[in-house]
Order: C-alpha cells, then sequence, then structure tokens
C-alpha cells in the first residue's frame, strides 16, 4: 500500500504544469485573457491600412510589449484587424526580465471604454511561455475589463515533458487562475530530473481543471483518472474530484506537490511489473508528501498481493507513515492476510523494509482469525498484537484484557473443539508458515474441550488454573500438552446421562495433560499436591451417589473414543468417598470400564456407618456395589446392630471384629463371604472356620469347615449354686438364625459346657436375650459325657430351665461309673442333682421298656 501511493502522487506531481497555465496568455504576473464570443457586427469602414506593421509600448522607457503584423487595418469603430501577427510581453526588472510569445495567423482588436479592450487571436494561435510553456489552438480572445483570456476551441500545450489538451480554457489574470473546461488530458513522458521522480509516462483525463495560482492549487473535477506507467510499475487512479496543493521546487522555475486530494470513490490500482496488482478504494484520500503520509477515510479499502498470501485491509480510516511504516486504521478495521484475519475498532500496524506487514496491534474488539485446513483458530480481546515474518505467516499473538481463544476442528467427528478464556492476557506462538506451537495464559483460564458429535458416552471437558501453557504438536493440528498451574480444575461432563455416567470434577494445585497423536483429544492428567475428584452420577439412585477421591497426586486416564475418563490412578495419602462408604490407601486406581476401585499400599481400608474393613489388597465394585478384599483381611462392625444381629454374638452395643484371608462384600444385598481361616469374635466370644458367610439382611451367619466356637453361656449348679459357664462347640459347619436366636452346628459336632460334653451330627441350640443357652436340640449319634457318666441315644434335647438332657434312643443309654447304668426309648439325665429316670415315652413300644443295672457299693 504505501510504495503504490507514493507512486501514484509521484504521478500527479505531472499536473503541476497546469499551474504554466496561467502565462500561457498574455501576462504571467499581469493581466491575462480570457475566451469570450467574438462580436457579432464589426465596421468595414477601413480608415487606415499599414503594411509591416510594428508597435513598442514603452513605459519611463522600460519595453512592456512588443507587436508586429504583416499587415494592420484600422477600421472607423477603431478596432484593428492584424494578420500574421507576432507578439512578445515582457515581465520583471533589469536583468531578469523575460518575455511570453505570442503568434497567431490574425487578431482582432476592439477599444472599450476606460481604456479597457477585447483581443481576439485566430488561425494557428500558438503561446510560449517565458517558463517554456508551449500553448497551441484556433482561437484565444482577450477582455481587458476582467482581465480573462478564454480559448473556446480545442487546446494543446506542453511544457518540457508535459504535454496536454482539453476543449475549452479560461485565464483570469486578477484572480491568477486557470480553467482547463473539458475533456482534460494531460500527459508525461521520460523522467522528470527536476523532481527525481521515476515516472516514464503518465496520462491524466477530468472533465474539468482550475488552477488556483495565488494558493498553488490545482483542483480537478468530473470523472478524475490517471494512468501513470513508471520504470517497475502501472497506476491507475480515479476519483470524482481531485485537488494538487504546490510548492516551488528548490532553485527550479517548476512546481512540486505538496499535497494529493481526491474525493469521493477514490481507486487506486497499482501493479509491478510482472506482478500482482494492488486496489485501494474509499472516498477520500489525502497524501501529504513532505511527511510523507497517506491520510485515507470513509470505506476504505486495499487488496494486494504478496509472495501469494492475498492482503486485503478494510477501515473506515487509513493513515499511513510510509517513512515510518506505520499504517494507523481507524473505525470498523480489518485486514485478511491469505487465510488469516484481523479485526477491531482500531489497527495500527508496522510495516518492514519491504513493505510487507511486521505487526499489528488492534485495540476495540480486537478479533483475529486463522483458517487452516484441519481447523480455525479465532481471537478475541480489547487489545491484541499480531507479529508476522518474512513470508507475511503469523509468528505470535498476544490478546491482552479478557480474552477467549477458539480452535474449531474442520472435521467435527474427529477432532475436539477447544475454547479458552483468560481475564488478562493470552500469548500464541506460531512456527515457520503459521503452524501455531504453544499458547499461554495469565490470570484465571478456562479451557473448554468439545466433544467430537456422534461419538457414544462423548463427554465435555474443562480446565481451569490460574496460569495455563499449551503445545501444539509439530504440524499445528492438534494439543500436545497443556499445563494449568495454579488451583487447577478439570470437569468432565458427558454429553448424554445414563446409569453409568457421572460427572467428574477433579482439583489439584497443577495438571500436566498429554493428548493423543491427534483429535485434541486428552490422553491422561496428571494432578499434584492435595488433589480432589468429585464424580456426581448424571441420573441419581439409591446405590449410586456423589463419588469423591483425595490424593496428593492424580493420573486421569481418558478413553480416545469417547473422551471420558478411563483411569484414575491416586497416589500418597489417597481417600474414596461413596455415600456412606469410605476408603484409604497409599495407592488407588479406579477403572471405569468395570467401575472398581483399587485400594493398594500402606494399610488399605474401607468403612461406613456399620463396619471397618482392611485388607492388603481392596477392590471396590462401585457399579455392583460389591468389594473383594486380599491378604489379611481385618474386618470391625462397629456393633452387634450394625450387624444387623446377623452374626452369633450376643452384646448388641460391642464391635464385632472378623478376620480372614480374603472376603467378598455385596453391599446390595448385606452378604459377606469371609474365606481362609476366618475369625470372629466380640470380646471373649468367637467363631473360627473355613468360610464365614454373613447375610445381614436375612440376619444368618454362617460358618463352614473346621468351625469352633464360644458363643454363648450355660447355666450349671455346682455344689448347690448355680453359675454360667462357657460353652465350646465345633463342627463342620455352624449356621446362626438372627429372627430365631438358633445355632445350628451340622456334621461332627461336638459341645462342651464346663465338664459336660455333647457329640453329635447335627444340633440347634437356642439362645435368649441374655445369650444363654435356653434349649438344645441334637440328632444322629450323640453322646453326651459327664465325669464318670456317659449317655448315648440318637435324639438329645437340653434343657437349661431344669438343666436336664432328655435322651431317646433305640435304645438310648446311660453309663454311670458309680451307680450303674440304664437303657430305654427315652432317658433323663438331671444333671444338677445327678438324677437318671428311665422313661417309656411309647407304653405300645416294646422296645421302650427300661433297663436298669445298679452298682452297691
Amino acid at each position: 500500500m504505501p510504495k503504490y501511493f507514493r507512486y501514484a502522487a509521484a504521478g500527479l506531481l505531472i499536473m503541476t504544469v497546469l499551474g504554466v497555465v496561467a502565462s500561457f496568455i498574455y501576462f504571467g504576473r499581469q493581466p491575462e485573457f480570457r475566451m469570450k464570443g467574438f462580436p457579432t457586427t464589426l465596421s468595414e469602414d477601413v480608415v487606415a491600412a499599414v503594411s509591416g506593421y510594428e508597435r513598442r509600448e514603452m513605459t519611463d522607457n522600460v519595453l512592456q510589449y512588443y507587436i508586429k503584423a504583416d499587415k494592420a487595418t484600422t477600421f472607423s469603430d477603431n478596432h484593428q484587424e492584424l494578420e500574421n501577427v507576432y507578439l512578445e510581453v515582457y515581465h520583471g526588472e533589469g536583468d531578469k526580465r523575460t518575455a511570453d510569445k505570442i503568434t497567431a495567423q490574425k487578431a482582432v482588436y476592439i477599444p472599450e471604454e476606460e481604456k479597457n479592450f477585447k483581443a481576439f487571436f485566430a488561425g494557428d494561435v500558438s503561446i510560449t511561455t517565458a517558463d517554456e510553456l508551449n500553448v497551441k489552438t484556433e482561437q484565444v480572445t482577450y477582455t481587458r475589463n476582467n482581465e480573462t483570456a478564454t480559448a473556446e476551441e480545442y487546446v494543446e500545450f506542453t511544457r518540457f515533458n508535459v504535454k496536454g489538451s482539453s476543449y475549452g480554457a479560461t485565464v483570469n489574470s486578477a484572480e491568477r487562475t486557470v480553467e482547463l473546461l473539458r475533456d482534460v488530458e494531460i500527459e508525461t513522458s521520460g523522467d522528470t530530473n527536476e523532481t527525481g521522480s521515476d515516472i516514464s509516462n503518465a496520462k491524466i483525463n477530468a472533465a474539468y481543471a482550475k488552477y488556483d495560482n495565488a494558493n498553488e492549487l490545482i483542483d480537478l473535477t468530473g470523472d478524475f483518472t490517471a494512468n501513470i506507467v513508471s520504470k517497475t510499475r502501472t497506476t491507475d487512479v480515479s476519483a470524482k474530484r481531485a485537488k494538487v496543493f504546490l510548492i516551488a521546487a528548490e532553485n527550479t522555475n517548476s512546481r512540486d506537490v505538496s499535497k494529493l486530494e481526491m474525493f469521493e470513490n477514490v481507486k487506486i490500482d497499482v501493479q509491478e511489473t510482472g506482478g500482482k496488482p494492488t486496489h485501494i478504494t474509499s472516498n477520500y484520500a489525502l497524501y501529504d508528501k513532505p511527511n510523507d503520509i497517506f491520510d485515507l477515510r470513509d470505506n476504505v479499502k486495499i487488496i494486494t498481493v504478496e509472495d501469494e498470501q492475498p492482503t486485503t485491509i478494510t477501515a473506515a480510516n487509513v493513515k499511513y507513515q510510509r517513512a515510518k511504516g506505520i499504517v494507523n486504521l481507524n473505525g470498523d478495521s480489518q485486514i485478511i492476510q491469505s487465510r488469516d484475519l484481523l479485526k477491531g475498532d482500531n489497527i495500527d500496524a508496522q510495516l518492514n523494509n519491504a513493505s510487507k506487514l511486521r505487526s499489528a496491534t488492534i485495540t476495540g474488539n480486537g478479533f483475529l482469525k486463522q483458517t487452516a485446513d484441519d481447523k480455525t483458530t479465532e481471537v478475541s480481546s480489547p487489545q491484541m498484537t499480531a507479529v508476522f515474518d518474512d513470508g507475511q505467516f503469523l509468528s505470535s499473538a498476544v490478546a491482552k484484557g479478557s480474552s477467549s481463544v477458539t480452535m474449531t476442528p474442520s472435521k467435527a467427528v474427529e477432532y475436539t473443539k477447544i475454547t479458552m478464556f483468560a481475564p488478562n492476557a493470552i500469548r500464541l506462538t506460531f512456527k515457520a508458515k503459521g503452524i501455531v506451537s504453544a499458547l499461554d495464559t495469565e490470570g484465571r483460564t478456562t479451557i473448554n474441550f468439545t466433544a467430537p458429535s456422534g461419538k457414544a458416552n462423548a463427554s465435555n471437558k474443562k480446565v481451569t488454573a490460574d496460569t495455563i501453557h499449551t503445545l501444539f504438536n509439530a504440524d499445528g493440528s492438534s494439543l500436545q500438552k497443556v499445563e494449568a498451574i495454579g488451583n487447577a480444575e478439570l470437569v468432565a461432563t458427558p454429553l448424554s446421562a445414563s446409569n453409568t455416567n457421572y460427572v467428574t470434577t477433579v482439583n489439584a494445585s497443577r495438571f500436566d495433560c498429554d493428548f493423543y497423536e491427534s483429535g485434541n483429544n486428552v490422553k491422561k492428567c496428571i494432578g499434584s499436591t492435595k488433589t480432589k475428584t468429585v464424580r456426581v452420577p448424571t441420573v441419581s439412585s439409591v446405590d449410586r451417589g456423589t463419588q469423591t477421591l483425595t490424593a496428593n497426586t492424580l493420573t486421569a486416564v481418558f478413553d480416545p473414543n469417547s473422551g471420558d475418563v478411563s483411569e484414575f490412578n491416586a497416589s500418597d495419602n489417597c481417600k474414596f468417598i461413596e455415600n456412606d462408604r469410605n476408603a484409604i490407601a497409599d495407592n488407588i486406581t479406579f477403572t471405569a470400564v468395570d467401575e472398581i476401585v483399587r485400594l493398594r499400599g500402606g494399610e488399605p481400608t474401607a468403612w461406613d456407618s456399620k463396619a471397618r474393613v482392611k485388607a492388603v489388597e481392596i477392590d471396590w465394585d462401585t457399579k455392583n456395589n460389591r468389594s473383594a478384599m486380599r491378604q489379611k483381611v481385618s474386618t470391625t462392625y462397629y456393633s452387634q446392630k450394625t450387624t444387623g444381629g446377623s452374626t452369633p454374638f450376643s452384646e448388641s452395643g460391642k464391635p464385632v471384629f472378623i478376620t480372614a484371608d480374603q472376603a467378598e462384600f455385596d453391599h446390595k444385598t448385606g452378604v459377606a463371604v469371609y474365606r481362609g481361616s476366618a475369625r470372629g469374635w466380640q470380646e471373649n466370644n468367637y467363631v473360627r472356620g473355613n468360610e464365614f458367610v454373613i447375610d445381614q439382611k436375612n440376619g444368618t451367619f454362617r460358618s463352614s469347615g473346621n468351625t469352633q466356637s464360644l458363643l454363648y453361656d450355660a447355666k450349671k449348679t455346682i455344689n448347690g449354686r448355680q453359675t454360667k459357664v462357657p460353652v465350646y462347640a465345633s463342627a463342620d459347619q455352624l449356621n446362626y438364625d438372627r429372627n430365631r436366636n438358633l445355632i445350628h452346628y451340622q456334621d461332627n459336632v461336638d459341645i462342651r459346657q464346663g465338664t459336660d460334653r455333647i457329640t453329635t451330627n447335627a444340633a440347634d441350640v437356642f439362645i435368649n436375650e441374655k445369650n444363654e443357652v435356653a434349649q438344645t436340640i441334637a440328632e444322629g449319634d450323640i453322646v453326651v459325657t459327664q465325669p464318670k457318666r456317659r449317655a448315648a441315644g440318637n435324639y438329645a434335647k437340653y434343657d437349661a430351665e431344669s438343666e436336664s438332657v432328655v435322651i431317646r434312643g433305640n435304645p438310648a443309654t446311660v453309663d454311670d461309673a458309680e451307680s450303674g447304668s440304664s437303657q430305654g426309648g427315652q432317658i433323663t439325665v438331671y444333671l444338677k442333682d445327678n438324677r437318671v429316670i428311665g422313661e417309656n415315652p411309647e407304653q405300645k413300644n416294646a422296645s421302650g421298656r427300661t433297663r436298669s443295672v445298679y452298682k452297691v457299693n
């Protein structure tokens, strides 16, 4: 733009020759001619006729003008007719006097009152001024009264390398103005050494031109055009009207352009030799040559092409300081360079030595847009500075104030849309050919990642931090890394709600996020120092609650297809919470595919309002609401009540402890399974086995394999005093039923209370509210032993109140080392008073007869 304006203005310098027209007739500094119509009637009466006419007009012995003609004829009305007239008009003083010369085939002189007159020149009128202006026309009329000279027909003029023409011309000597009335045309050729211009040829056209000699001003109106051909370029200029302000060239008689002003529909087209054209349009243009400043106003548009990089500049007003390489755009300003767009209220552009855009500063509603094959990048801010390299590609952009950046992928199905907001500043860095390489922000920044459309379970993401640094991959097509520093927050929001989708929020001191090779899709984010992750279900349910994970360090891994979180890896002081359930460990891993929280390292512990469990490994299945523990499993139920009364312990308000090699909990059904060296206890009561199954909802407990227990007491009268003795039992299996207060022992049952012992295949022990044996019923191969007494049968019923055992068998037998033996269908042994009673439960049954053998001491 600057160089084209400079040559356009230099070309228009030739219009300064119009000023010389002021002297093309008669006086340069004295009254001049002005064309008028020839009189319709003149006297035909000849008074005198002189051949070889000459006349010299002197003032104080100084020659003013000299005229000669082949013939001078004077008529009765005092007008004269001259043939082949020659006139010299002198100017100046002393040795500096010069003369203007005029010749014509004939001339008519008509005197008027008060020494006024008119003179008409006709036929090959030729005028040569003292400053070497040559004018040719057919008629010239000079009126002394108003000091005007008029040429009504076609006029030609030349001066040095300048020539021109018009139809009609008027010179006002008094006002020192010259008017070219119609079809004005001016041409130049060759170099002008006086001005140092490199113009070779120029042609100027206008409907009308006026030169104000006093004010050194040329005014051209009526479809002004100029075609300027220089050594290196061609310039075409047009406007409705133009003004040329002149100044005297130093040490010469010529004029130089001071200012060039054009109005209405201004168009300037410049084309370098062998190059691309530049188009400039506006409604006003002013070139200040001494200061080398261009001032364009009202709907300015400039289009250039450099190195295949087209540039379009538009603004309400444009001011260009060529020497300083500064271009100021004011009002609705815009620069489009190839696929880059800069827009704002005002743009201050800096050009390099080759007049190419080096930088641009936008103030007020700043906007930058870069369009690439893979994406469109848009930057908005109150103030922005963009810097370009020598190839006219963006090298950097700085947005100041409340700023935003939007990167919209061309392939919405494959790439994530990125939107960034920062309150203080956003800085973009570009590599060769305008490839974005980095993006940094100042102030509390938010980046939104809009998930690609059409992907199942897709998730939008948002990263917020005090400062964000962003790096792009080698080709600039997508993100490579994002560093979010200071109070960082990551939010992942699924596009659709479902029973398996969560809104995930992660807070940390900073995030370091890596991205997949393409797509702007986050691969993983590492949060450091006191991280907190909150997952809120998109669909509320009783079994699914808000999940919270805290840790010093957290790594979030994202699925490449959906963009949602696929895995969390937390380390150092980790804690996980969902609803009433909590978990801690040195390391916690969560995988979204199975929604399992894995606790490892340190002493993994999980708890809720009912119990706490520890193990070397804990897997918490949040999806199915189950848990699995392995190695050194230890569970503490805070009280028998928190087990739902499902364990066979008596103290409702005291904790229950269970250990095992491994365990599984189904939190929905309330079933817990402990395997491998299982042991449960409450204070002094305990149960041991290979496997425990606790069903809280149904209130049952089962111990399988090598079961041993101490769960309740039995009343026993010793030496007349009633006391409680603990009951030890072992069996292959133990079943406890809360609703029936029943403990069932199965297979290889061995029950001991004090010195009493019962072995059987199965036994049901009924417990009262004091956790004391109320009744025990045993069946199958029963053996009851006491010191010096043994009883056997296939059925036995122990009643705690009477401390008696009813034994049935076929037959039932009792052997007493001191008293003898008894057998029968039913035998009752009274333990506290050492009595045995044989009974026949069915009189019709002969086998029920009782037989006794007594020992007599």
